[in-house]
């Protein structure tokens, strides 16, 4: 019976993986076709003729060296700038001692459940334009103060699997409430935040329609993402370039990929500390 519980077990998980990686793997094919194949025949998966033209038309015509520089960018603030708000937020509330704390703590969770999504977009976009930031470091603004509550609950439960023991030695020893955070806390927590920094970056490469709006008729300053939604219409009216925009697309998840790879194992240890202990 085990025997048949692992063989299912098995091929439920192959079957997950070929749903995840097929997209990845059409979109790399169709990359490599010309842009008449891929119309015509966009379903073979291997290509006909294979061209890597596509990778360097949009590389240079499309200014992607531009588009991912501005990407990097803002992700790399975005990332900063979440890690810091988010552990923040979550030692005060775990070891900090006010009233209505709880309350508080309860509310700002509560808005993980509420996806608010494009409602939100006018109210954010309007106060950015009043305090002179609808441009591209408004967006790594705007981004770093909506991460979401996700990264406050991770934080907040890995928090809570270091023992308070370590706090009151410190502060025999003269330390600060804050450098306690600082000195003790964060090099504790290193799996955690390298999660809330994969998380993050994600949220932010992958970010679109704000970007979309802070940039908006200002082409240097595209994200990559916008950019590769923009590669369609490289060829003019009525020749929407396919093939350009599966190539801009490898290139936006190559980033991705790699950072995952490096953060792995600090990303699966901290994901499952912050939600299994917290």
């Amino acid at each position: 019976m085990k025997h048949v519980e692992r063989i299912l077990t098995h091929l439920f998980l192959l079957l997950v993986v070929v749903l995840v990686l097929f997209p990845i793997a059409y979109a790399l094919s169709a990359s490599l076709k010309g842009n008449m194949e891929l119309m015509l025949g966009g379903s073979n998966l291997i290509p006909k003729t294979f061209t890597y033209q596509n990778y360097v038309d949009a590389w240079r015509l499309a200014r992607f060296q531009f588009y991912t520089w501005n990407s990097l960018v803002v992700s790399f603030f975005t990332v900063l700038g979440g890690i810091v708000i988010s552990t923040m937020t979550a030692y005060v509330f775990n070891r900090g001692r006010f009233r209505g704390k709880r309350i508080v703590y309860t509310l700002y969770l509560g808005t993980m459940f509420i996806s608010a999504g494009a409602i939100t977009l006018f109210p954010v976009t309007r106060i950015s334009y009043l305090m002179g930031i609808l441009n591209l470091p408004g967006v790594a603004i705007v981004q770093i103060f909506t991460v979401g509550a996700f990264n406050l609950f991770l934080a907040y439960g890995y928090f809570k699997t270091i023992s308070y023991e370590i706090d009151q030695a410190a502060q025999i020893d003269g330390c600060s409430f804050f450098r306690i955070y600082w000195n003790i806390i964060m090099p504790l927590a290193k799996p955690m935040i390298a999660t809330i920094g994969l998380i993050t970056f994600r949220f932010s490469w992958n970010n679109y329609l704000l970007p979309l709006v802070f940039t908006m008729g200002k082409q240097a300053t595209y994200t990559l993402v916008v950019g590769v939604v923009s590669l369609k219409d490289l060829g003019g009216e009525g020749a929407a370039q396919w093939n350009l925009m599966m190539a801009g697309t490898m290139f936006s998840v190559i980033p991705i990929i790699v950072v995952y790879l490096i953060l792995n194992k600090w990303f699966i240890q901290g994901l499952t500390s912050g939600a299994v202990k917290g």
